[in-house]
């Protein structure tokens, strides 16, 4: 049996967080055993980890960076003699990293889940950070290919290091326990988005896009759902109040029914700067909305323009409103475009193939390091 240590920076309701749990939850229990350490305490995700009986260890965390938590952190992963340490996100891939090496794990993997571009979601000491450990690393795996470009031709990492493994979804889980659409609508057309209210998401962007929609169709009975909460909320509600569309626009904050949510919508926006693989849009997709995206990072790999949604470039508010009320005037397309978008993810982006992909990268490390194992 190969013990593998997962290390994650917190376990809240994140999109590489929710991919570590379907991981853990799929991989081959017969080769490999799964524990996880997360540099904070509680999270939605932590709950959900345990009822598969899969060990979880919290550590308190009382600062940003602290080194008692890189002790504890060197200790655990000295007591556990994992064969793998495989870290998810900035923190992780810098404690973790520096505790395998320093326990001399034979295996040490990272993983980028963002586009990570200089003075956008990095700064220059994270880049630097993330090239001195990846000297002492075996691979770091990417959600999407073009962040794993960005890591070969900018940065320049080793391209036999740099591994990608796109995101999945548990289609039949997620279809089985959705919801489709019994409650009351909110309006004749709802267009909605998910995710938290931080810069990245560009919500003023959606608010923008929404008045011109509104000013478009007048006394049409349309409502925008914004569904996530976020530091930028209390902005957000102010600038719609502003543009004088308070009344047709819905904050959820954070909710545990976001599938029900997206059953109830008829187009799906997303007005991101920058993006991995985007869950959000993956599960937007196999609800069999529309989408209208960004043209950002790994959603040009999820989106087949014209057939599975449409690709809108950075900040052009005009373009995304144009989209949207072609899919709105034209519902027979719209439909179409919804179908194709969901039977793509059936098809191609389950989590069965995502875990295959992992797990082979694991044993191609294992086999080169002779490691006994039964598979």
């Amino acid at each position: 049996m190969i013990k593998i240590c997962y290390v994650i920076g917190q376990l809240g309701k994140g999109g590489a967080e929710k991919q570590l749990y379907e991981i853990v939850k799929g991989i081959n229990k017969n080769n490999f055993e799964p524990v996880i350490i997360s540099l904070s305490r509680g999270g939605y995700w932590s709950k959900e980890i345990k009822k598969l009986n899969i060990h979880v260890i919290e550590l308190r965390r009382k600062k940003h960076i602290e080194l008692t938590r890189l002790f504890k952190l060197i200790k655990l992963v000295r007591k556990i003699k994992p064969a793998i340490v495989h870290t998810y996100l900035f923190s992780a891939n810098s404690y973790g990293r520096i505790a395998a090496i320093l326990d001399r794990v034979p295996i040490i993997i990272a993983s980028e889940r963002n586009l990570p571009k200089l003075s956008r979601d990095k700064n220059i000491y994270q880049i630097s950070i993330d090239k001195l450990l990846m000297s002492f690393s075996d691979g770091v795996i990417c959600n999407s290919y073009k962040c794993s470009e960005i890591l070969v031709r900018k940065y320049l990492f080793d391209e036999n290091k740099v591994f990608t493994v796109s995101n999945g979804i548990n289609s039949k889980e997620y279809l089985k326990k959705a919801n489709w659409g019994t409650q009351k609508k909110l309006a004749q057309k709802v267009i909605g988005t998910v995710g938290r209210l931080t810069p990245q998401k560009n919500h003023k962007l959606l608010l923008d896009v929404a008045k011109i929609i509104l000013d478009h169709y007048g006394e049409r009975d349309i409502k925008f759902m914004i569904v996530g909460d976020g530091v930028l909320r209390n902005k957000l509600e102010q600038y719609s109040k502003n543009l004088g569309i308070q009344n047709s626009v819905v904050f959820t904050g954070e909710r545990n029914d976001v599938s029900y949510l997206l059953y109830n919508m008829d187009i799906f926006i997303m007005t991101s700067l920058y993006e991995g693989m985007s869950n959000a849009l993956m599960e937007a997709m196999l609800t069999g909305l529309p989408i209208v995206t960004t043209n950002v990072g790994g959603n040009s790999e999820l989106i087949i323009e014209g057939e599975t949604g449409v690709l809108c470039p950075l900040n052009d508010a005009k373009a995304f409103a144009d989209k949207i009320i072609s899919f709105i005037d034209n519902e027979t397309q719209a439909k179409q475009i919804g179908d194709n978008a969901k039977q793509r993810i059936i098809k191609e982006l389950g989590v069965e193939k995502m875990i295959k992909r992992i797990e082979n990268i694991y044993t191609k490390f294992l086999e080169k390091l002779c490691i006994q194992k039964t598979f």
